[in-house]
C-alpha cells in the first residue's frame, strides 16, 4: 500500500474550487485519462454519495467506485473505494482558504488489485505520484481560467 500527498495553490476562493471539483461533469477537464465519471445521486455531495469512474492508468483500463465516507468541516471530503474497484483506495481532499485564494491538498492511499498488482512497485509509485501532481496542475489551470 502506498500513500501520496500533494498540494497546490489556486488563485480562487476555496468555495469555488471545491464546487468545481465536485461537479462530476467537469472532472474530465482536470483528471488525466478519465473516460467516464458518474455521480449518484446527483446534486450536492453528502456522506454516502457514490462516484464511479472508468479511466486509464499505465495503459490499463481501470474501473473504480468511491463512496463519500466523511464530509466537512469546511471543504474536506474523504472517499473510499468499493470492493469491486480495480484499486483499494482512500482519498482525502481538503481545500483551505489562503491570502491569495486557496490551497488544495489531495492525499491518496492505494493498493492495486488485478493486473495492476503485477507492475513493479517502483514503477507504480512513480506513475501514481506523477499522476497526482499532473491532476492538481490541471485543476489549477482549469479553475484559474474561470472568471470570478
Amino acid at each position: 500500500m502506498s500513500t501520496h500527498t500533494h498540494s497546490i495553490d489556486i488563485a480562487r476562493p476555496a468555495s469555488n474550487v471545491f464546487a468545481y471539483m465536485d461537479d462530476v461533469d467537469l472532472e474530465h477537464e482536470w483528471q488525466p485519462d478519465l473516460e467516464v465519471a458518474v455521480k449518484e445521486p446527483s446534486g450536492a455531495t453528502q456522506v454516502g454519495t457514490r462516484k464511479s469512474y472508468i479511466s486509464s492508468f499505465m495503459g490499463k483500463r481501470v474501473a473504480n467506485t468511491y463512496v463519500v465516507e466523511e464530509l466537512g468541516p469546511g471543504w474536506r471530503v474523504v472517499y473510499s473505494s468499493t470492493p469491486d474497484s480495480t484499486v483499494d483506495a482512500s482519498t482525502e481532499i481538503t481545500c483551505e482558504e489562503t491570502p491569495a485564494g486557496s490551497r488544495v491538498t489531495m492525499s491518496v492511499t492505494a493498493n492495486p488489485k488485478g493486473a495492476l498488482r503485477f507492475i513493479p512497485k517502483a514503477l507504480m509509485e512513480k506513475a501514481a505520484k506523477d499522476q497526482l501532481e499532473a491532476t492538481l496542475r490541471r485543476l489549477k489551470k482549469c479553475v484559474e481560467r474561470i472568471p470570478e
